[in-house]
């Protein structure tokens, strides 16, 4: 675990270098905080694409400029698997699921539900490769 002092903030839960979250109540805030992060990851040797960073802040949708890259600014992003949108809702993320959930429904349609594969073995491999697309996260 690593710590990166910003002010009187301090970064220190760095577990995974490439899934960051950032939180502040002022897009100046953190961008600043964005450009200590790339200053100590230039550091030891770590590079931010900020072509995958992101910014969601509500009612705003534009591009900021953060140290020597263009941040994103969206309305909704995945992170660590999961949808996460400026509404706080979590609709979109159920229906995401639904959406992936049936989308591996229908690659096994072709090979397995129309096969002479016995019944019990179909509901395996349901509860083994549908249903937990279905209710990850």
């Amino acid at each position: 675990m690593t710590g990166v002092t910003l002010g009187k903030e301090v970064f220190t839960d760095l577990d995974f270098a490439d899934d960051v979250s950032l939180l502040a109540e002022m897009l100046e805030v953190l961008v600043l905080a964005l450009t200590v992060m790339q200053e100590e990851a230039s550091a030891i040797g770590l590079q931010i694409n900020w072509s995958k960073t992101k910014i969601l802040q509500v009612l705003c949708s534009s591009t900021v400029q953060v140290a020597d890259g263009h941040v994103e600014v969206v309305d909704a992003f995945v992170y660590l698997g999961c949808l996460i949108d400026s509404s706080g809702s979590s609709r979109g993320e159920v229906l995401r699921r639904i959406g992936l959930a049936r989308s591996c429904m229908n690659m096994l349609e072709r090979m397995i539900w129309k096969s002479s594969i016995r019944l019990e073995t179909k509901l395996r491999l349901y509860q083994t490769y549908i249903v937990p697309v279905l209710m990850y996260g």
